[in-house]
């Protein structure tokens, strides 16, 4: 099975909209309104995300039945809800703060590009 953390690192904005369903795309829209602590609000366990908002606590887990399937509920919803949106607008957004990506490599001037800022 492939680790949580490993699909959602590769999740792209027209997936998550598609997991929401129709109306995928507004509610992450929606979402997007939220701030997050990450650090107060988030917690990783084995292959499961939990991501308290206040009233609502949305969870993430793959789905056994369906290894390469993303599984999510929200505690406070029965059905796709802003909720969700805002979960996957923050993994969208934020995969490096939740450790989803690593940081871009440092940017080393080339040979050519620091000679001729020398001879300058």
């Amino acid at each position: 099975m492939i680790p949580l953390k490993d699909r959602l690192s590769h999740l792209t904005y027209r997936q998550a909209s598609k997991l929401l369903g129709p109306e995928g795309d507004r509610l992450i829209r929606q979402g997007g309104k939220y701030d997050f602590n990450i650090e107060e609000q988030v917690e990783w366990g084995e292959n499961l995300l939990k991501i308290h908002m206040g009233e609502a606590l949305v969870t993430f887990f793959m789905a056994p039945e369906r290894p390469r399937t993303i599984g999510f509920t929200c505690s406070e919803c029965a059905k796709a809800c802003e909720h969700l949106g805002a979960a996957f607008s923050l993994i969208l957004e934020e995969k490096l703060a939740l450790g989803l990506s690593a940081p871009p490599p440092e940017k080393v001037p080339s040979k050519a590009s620091a000679t001729r800022s020398l001879s300058n």
